[in-house]
């Protein structure tokens, strides 16, 4: 916004009232909103203050407008909200009239701009950017807003009943009376006077939604949920044991309503509460909510059990129930020991679990729930009472049942043909057993879990995602086997052969993650002397050699990059390294592609604050400045 920008804004304000112009698309209007947004928000007051003339005639020609096509009225109207963020323009737009005549859309009945879904969020969005200041919040009080905020959050648009949502939050906040920093833990806080308003926009509030949270309206009782689950993420206390108080007895009573569309977003409540103060609050009945929904489908009562051990001040019977719900579907899909802390109050559950698992959908939602879960506590070590021997076996068994590795048995019989190259359980399967690492010392299976990743290494009909994920448990686990053992020598003589074919591959996305996961391994085991022999001896040295010829650019930059890990020790010949050094320079002046150029640089980089600088290299500099200096790249020119 620069002084030519101050002469333009006349005849752009002239162009937007003219409604006779019509705009293809409003494009153009966010961007110039974002202009003035930072002028409201980043420039001092007298800056602002030579362009405001020109938006307040704008905006006063909008309101006399009879035409007024729908976007730039709600460009319109945002912009007066940013306007009366700032207290004096925001006076200034009261006096002139403009406030009242946008902000109140009976004056606009007879345009019918109301029912434009647009405009409506240009109304919240208006809103929103002006409840900044004392005058804008009685401004908002005086002429009845909450109301209409409330009616707007049954309107059919999810970014209408979201921004509706937020708004209504915000003003509770500034309404809530303010506990005062400098009282004591052993005095009585004392707070702000609790104002009319507080109380008023507060009882209409959580009036409505415990009205709509008792109705029969399906999507009322939705919009209620969502905005229930605003109020306690976003608002403080005492306002969330206020409103917690007021709905827990219609929350309960929908809780025992067997309709499973309303699960999901009272599961988002009790997310909610559970992260919030009210959880330690004495008979808060989130005990008892939590427990109704252990009666729900075997989905959703996963989901709910993840949110119960998400809880620090949970009941050990609630925990020990939640942490069974989350296991169960792993071990029963792979027909393991069912080692539960409470089996025969789940006698039923179990029952009705098994008949979902045989069905094809069910079973991978499940499933993936299940381990997703377990993986996330796992990775915590927030489980301790979790049997880690049993969920690590399952896991190899489930893992193996999905590359059709494992026989039938009678559970196995429903489950098995819907796993086979099942890739979604194959991915949350391996991030789990990845993790498991971190209870290295209370397993004894490092020899089945290589046995599987090698397996998955060499199955035809691997994903490309889970190859990756593969190669990244891999690493985990190579991390706590000794290298002196024969099986981390196996291991890796297997990995080099597997590795050879995997850069061959059809697919440029297998032979980029393979390429990287040998970066990686090489990295992690440099000073190896083991390692860095079989690499050699391998032949791998060769195949990274002709990768850097791939023609996808992000395959031929990991090769790079490979490369430049494998020949960056102590005891490579120097040849090698010549041999590299040429290729890398033959990259930079030759290949056209941005992203091998960028990996050779890095590479030559790293080289030189290698402590095992190559004499080639040494030689060879002057032509790397040269080449890399002159690039089309900036990255690379800058490195």
């Amino acid at each position: 916004m620069d002084s030519d920008c101050l002469a333009l804004l006349p005849s752009v304000c002239e162009v937007l009232a003219d409604s006779t112009l019509l705009l293809h698309d409003d494009t153009s209007l966010e961007k110039l909103l974002d202009c003035f947004k930072e002028l409201i928000t980043q420039q001092d007051d007298q800056y602002l203050m030579q362009y405001l003339p020109y938006l307040l005639q704008f905006l006063q020609s909008i309101t006399k407008s009879q035409t007024v096509d729908p976007s730039v009225f709600s460009f319109s109207l945002k912009l007066v909200g940013l306007l009366a963020a700032k207290e004096y323009s925001f006076t200034l737009l009261e006096e002139r009239g403009v406030l009242e005549y946008m902000f109140q859309p009976d004056r606009w009945h007879m345009l019918e701009l109301w029912k434009n879904s647009s405009v409506r969020y240009g109304w919240l969005q208006g809103l929103w950017n002006m409840l900044q200041h004392p005058q804008s919040m009685t401004f908002f009080c005086k002429n009845g807003f909450i109301k209409l905020l409330l009616h707007l959050q049954n309107d059919k648009g999810l970014f209408i009943t979201s921004l509706s949502s937020q708004i209504l939050a915000h003003i509770l906040n500034y309404f809530m009376p303010v506990v005062l920093s400098n009282s004591t833990k052993s005095e009585t806080p004392n707070c702000c006077p609790v104002s009319t308003e507080f109380v008023s926009v507060t009882n209409e509030i959580m009036t409505h939604v415990a009205a709509s949270l008792a109705t029969q309206e399906q999507a009322v009782i939705v919009s209620a949920l969502r905005l229930l689950a605003t109020i306690l993420t976003e608002c403080r206390e005492p306002l969330q044991r206020m409103f917690w108080k007021h709905v827990v007895g219609p929350l309960e009573v929908l809780a025992n309503v067997k309709d499973d569309s309303f699960t999901l977003h009272i599961i988002a409540v009790l997310q909610a509460v559970a992260r919030s103060p009210v959880l330690i609050q004495p008979d808060c009945r989130v005990e008892t909510l939590m427990d109704i929904m252990f009666s729900r489908s075997a989905t959703e009562s996963v989901q709910c059990a993840a949110i119960i051990l998400q809880m620090e001040d949970c009941p050990e019977v609630l925990k020990w129930k939640a942490t069974d719900v989350i296991i169960l579907p792993l071990l029963c899909a792979t027909a393991s020991p069912l080692q539960l802390h409470e089996p025969d109050k789940l006698n039923g559950y179990i029952s009705h679990l098994e008949k979902q698992l045989s069905q094809k959908a069910l079973c991978v939602c499940l499933l993936t729930q299940s381990l997703s879960s377990i993986a996330e506590h796992v990775r915590k070590k927030s489980l301790t009472d979790i049997p880690v021997q049993l969920i690590a076996s399952s896991v190899i068994k489930l893992m193996k049942i999905c590359i059709g590795h494992r026989p039938f048995t009678l559970l196995e019989a429903g489950t098995f043909p819907h796993l086979i190259g099942c890739y979604k359980v194959q991915k949350c399967s391996i991030d789990l057993l990845g993790d498991l690492t971190v209870y290295a010392e209370s397993m004894d299976l490092i020899q089945e879990a290589f046995t599987v990743l090698l397996q998955y290494l060499q199955y035809p009909g691997t994903h490309a995602t889970v190859l990756k994920k593969t190669h990244q448990a891999t690493l985990k686990w190579l991390s706590i086997c000794s290298p002196s053992s024969d099986l981390w020598k196996t291991v890796i003589h297997e990995l080099f052969q597997l590795m050879k074919k995997h850069v061959c591959d059809g697919r440029w996305e297998v032979r980029d993650s393979t390429l990287e996961f040998i970066t990686q391994l090489t990295a992690n085991l440099k000073g190896n002397s083991k390692y860095t022999e079989t690499l050699h001896s391998s032949g791998m040295i060769s195949v990274l050699f002709t990768s850097l010829s791939d023609l996808e650019g992000y395959v031929q930059a990991s090769a790079v990059a490979a490369l430049g890990e494998a020949v960056t020790t102590s005891d490579v010949c120097s040849n090698v390294q010549e041999k590299a050094v040429t290729h890398l320079l033959s990259i930079l002046s030759q290949d056209t592609q941005s992203f091998p150029h960028r990996a050779a640089v890095k590479v030559f980089i790293a080289w030189l604050k290698s402590p095992h600088c190559c004499t080639a290299l040494e030689q060879s500099l002057s032509s790397v400045l040269l080449l890399g200096g002159n690039d089309f790249d900036w990255e690379v020119h800058g490195a």
